[in-house]
């Protein structure tokens, strides 16, 4: 039976990606007409996926979130022949039951396989407009890990009428910044599980009680333009895994200091996502995360994004202490 190459990186354009480090897909191959495998190679050492102050033995499963991102792109291009300068939206994206032993760093970086699903194609008066699509990641023979994404496209002139009308409502100039404000004062690294300060995006976190007795951190999104890999290449907007990323570290602020997890090593198991909304360079944004349950190991929170009184995104992440060694499978 045919495999999937791993023997180099897909073409960075497909994915988006100015730098080479940053293109984790190594290939595709058709199974039929709605089902493909992808080739990802996730390496032992990166600046962002592997900046981890306590979960130094297992992969961050993000990394697969980000290779299933970069595959929509791909797959916008290769399969559904969307011509490059065309638009895509990510609407939401999903993790689910992320194999923490199966993710163990061995010797040699890892190979895994998306098998890729089409779920649905959605059709509008002018054609197919975007996609959904589902993931099972395995490691040789084993599932670590499903996943799942959708993705709608527009053209360059769609796109920029859409931006305007955006900005127009918001009040902001027409044309969109690609320079945020300064980032302002971060949360302190270890209290996010990160080693390196670069890598924070939020603010020190600030506990409200709710009405209903819960206790909500919340805590600004600090947005550095100039960041090797969430901003990889000029953007007008703030990325989907910026966000991911937020709600990611204020989660596990939060879980921390209400007293769901023991500490900042967690490892992100699960997690759900839609965006809503553009999030504007040129205009603050504020994060909440609110514990939605709790075993003692593992912390469910849920999340929302909200810049000029709207929301733009929102999410549930489930984090899972990490453990204190791991020995690949």
């Amino acid at each position: 039976m045919d495999t999937v190459e791993f023997s180099q990186t897909v073409p960075r354009e497909l994915v988006h990606r100015l730098s080479l480090a940053e293109v984790f897909l190594t290939g595709v191959l058709a199974r039929d007409e709605d089902t493909l495998d992808i080739g990802v190679q996730i390496p032992r050492s990166h600046a962002f996926y592997r900046d981890t102050a306590g979960c130094r033995h297992v992969y961050d499963p993000m990394v697969l979130v980000e290779a299933v991102r970069q595959s929509l792109l791909m797959l916008g291009h290769d399969l559904f022949e969307n011509p490059f300068g065309t638009k895509f939206i990510l609407r939401d994206i999903a993790l689910r039951d992320a194999d923490i032993t199966a993710l163990a760093v061995g010797d040699v970086p890892t190979e895994v396989v998306l098998r890729c699903r089409i779920v649905r194609r959605f059709r509008g008066r002018e054609g197919l407009k975007g996609a959904r699509l589902s993931y099972t990641a395995l490691i040789g023979e084993r599932v670590v890990a499903t996943l799942e994404g959708s993705m709608s496209w527009l053209t360059p002139a769609r796109w920029q009428a859409t931006r305007e009308e955006v900005r127009a409502t918001l009040g902001l100039p027409v044309q969109a910044t690609f320079t945020a404000c300064e980032p302002g004062e971060r949360i302190g690294e270890a209290l996010v599980d990160r080693r390196d300060a670069a890598n924070v995006v939020i603010s020190p976190l600030q506990l409200q009680l709710a009405p209903d007795g819960a206790e909500t951190g919340t805590a600004r999104l600090l947005v550095d333009t100039s960041h090797p890999v969430l901003f990889d290449h000029p953007l007008d907007h703030v990325p989907g895994m910026l966000t991911l990323e937020a709600f990611r570290q204020l989660s596990l602020a939060t879980a921390v200091e209400t007293g769901a997890l023991p500490s900042a090593s967690a490892v992100l198991t699960g997690l759900k996502a839609r965006f809503t909304g553009f999030g504007e360079l040129d205009l603050p944004i504020t994060c909440e995360s609110v514990r939605v349950e709790d075993d003692g190991t593992s912390a469910v929170l849920r999340c929302v994004m909200r810049q000029a009184g709207h929301a733009i995104s929102d999410g549930e992440l489930r984090l899972t202490t990490a453990p204190t060694e791991a020995r690949p499978i």
